[in-house]
């Protein structure tokens, strides 16, 4: 007799999501090497979207738009910064701040950004209807709020 109830609810929904999130890693490193961008970590594309569409930012921002640590924050920027993609000053406005922008070799990272992000987006839902992925897509949203609230 094992020693598990049998009526638990188990699946592998998370562990699905994080191979997922894994292979989709994978995929985002190989095509940006592709392109020319080495050392890059899939964790650096959330800062370089926000500066592409948003523009100059400080490191305070950047961190609540991407819902991290500002020593995170602060850590993926000097990475980006070694490799040229961004460039950081002090805020003339308020000098307890950084500004954070991109470097003309960051700009360039736009078409690279766009096409690897529609490679994402039609690998992630081929073969589903738009209903599906509307379904699909409320369910993740859902989910995530459940386990935010755990947080």
């Amino acid at each position: 007799m094992s020693k598990y109830n049998l009526d638990m609810k188990v699946d592998n929904t998370v562990s699905l999501i994080g191979k997922i999130k894994e292979a989709a890693n994978h995929v985002i490193v190989k095509e940006l090497e592709a392109r020319g961008h080495f050392g890059l970590a899939p964790s650096h594309g959330e800062i370089i979207y926000l500066l592409i569409f948003k523009g100059e930012m400080t490191k305070t921002d950047i961190a609540l738009s991407i819902h991290r640590e500002r020593s995170t924050v602060t850590t993926l920027i000097k990475k980006l910064e070694s490799l040229g993609y961004i460039s950081s000053r002090v805020n003339k406005d308020d000098a307890r701040s950084t500004l954070v922008s991109l470097t003309e070799k960051g700009k360039e990272m736009e078409t690279a950004f766009i096409e690897i992000s529609e490679l994402l987006y039609d690998t992630q839902y081929k073969g589903m209807t738009k209903k599906e992925i509307e379904l699909f897509r409320e369910c993740l949203i859902k989910m995530n709020s459940n386990f935010m609230k755990l947080k």
